[in-house]
């Protein structure tokens, strides 16, 4: 199974050539679902609909919540492409909590666009999350999405069991995927915006630092079987012929053999 997150960013810049680097990034990455922040409308989600080959998608646009503390991200919203059935989709400030049929398994999988604007808006909003993505009935779950922050924030740290939050911890601890495939697969821990070689940047006074803002986490299943992490990396990386990315992040893919895929395939 392939996961992937991308934000694609919603900007007039490079387009319209930029919107067509966008959908050939997320053919050529051809994971079996893939999460979207910062689709620009409905509009563009149908475009998308009706350029990709998904036979199930869903888009949510954010809540008024969401408008009112960013009045910029109004119409914006979040997206799911998935080969597999999505069985329930629940919209909630910020994020997007699905569950999708798996080989007769059910995965709940929550796509997050973080607030980037407040700490402590981060905070509610990982706090809500982490008992949002627990309500449904699932064998897996996984958190993919735009974070907003880096892996030394709290946000992070409470995920990862690190740390408390309002007197609330998980249970049980959410594991950074790319970490795994640091130390078991040698892949290098890569920024996700990156303002050195990420033409986004260019001839712009920049004071700031690169950072690995978008993860994809699974919940710890023990007891159950561990999925296999096969492999892991960034795509979206090239600079096309205008240019520019396909957008001002980075997306990150995951391949994961799930416990009863090898079953399965023994049989």
């Amino acid at each position: 199974m392939k996961l992937a997150t991308y934000n694609i960013y919603k900007s007039e810049l490079a387009m319209p050539q930029r919107k067509k680097h966008i959908i050939e990034t997320i053919k050529n990455v051809d994971a079996d679902i893939i999460v979207l922040q910062e689709v620009t409308n409905a509009s563009f989600f149908n475009e998308l609909v009706s350029l990709l080959t998904y036979p199930y998608y869903h888009f949510t646009q954010h809540s008024k919540v969401v408008v009112d503390q960013e009045p910029d991200r109004k119409y914006e919203g979040l997206a799911i492409f998935s080969k597999f059935e999505i069985s329930s989709v629940e919209a909630l400030d910020y994020m997007m909590v699905c569950t999708i049929k798996h080989h007769h398994h059910y995965i709940a999988l929550a796509n997050v666009h973080l607030p980037w604007h407040s700490v402590l808006a981060q905070e509610k909003c990982v706090l809500n999350l982490n008992d949002q993505i627990m309500k449904p009935d699932a064998h897996y779950r996984f958190i993919l999405g735009d974070f907003n922050c880096n892996e030394h924030s709290s946000t992070h740290h409470f995920l990862k069991g690190l740390r408390s939050l309002n007197n609330q911890e998980v249970k049980h601890y959410w594991t950074d995927l790319a970490l795994v495939a640091q130390e078991f697969l040698a892949t290098p821990l890569e920024v996700t915006i990156d303002l050195k070689h990420n033409p986004r940047w260019r001839n712009k006074s920049v004071m700031d630092n690169s950072a690995r803002v978008d993860c994809i986490f699974m919940h710890d299943c023990f007891p159950k079987e561990y999925p296999s992490l096969q492999s892991f990396e960034l795509f979206g990386k090239e600079v096309q012929e205008n240019n520019f990315c396909s957008s001002d992040h980075y997306g990150v893919c995951a391949k994961i053999r799930m416990p009863y895929e090898i079953h399965t395939s023994n049989i």
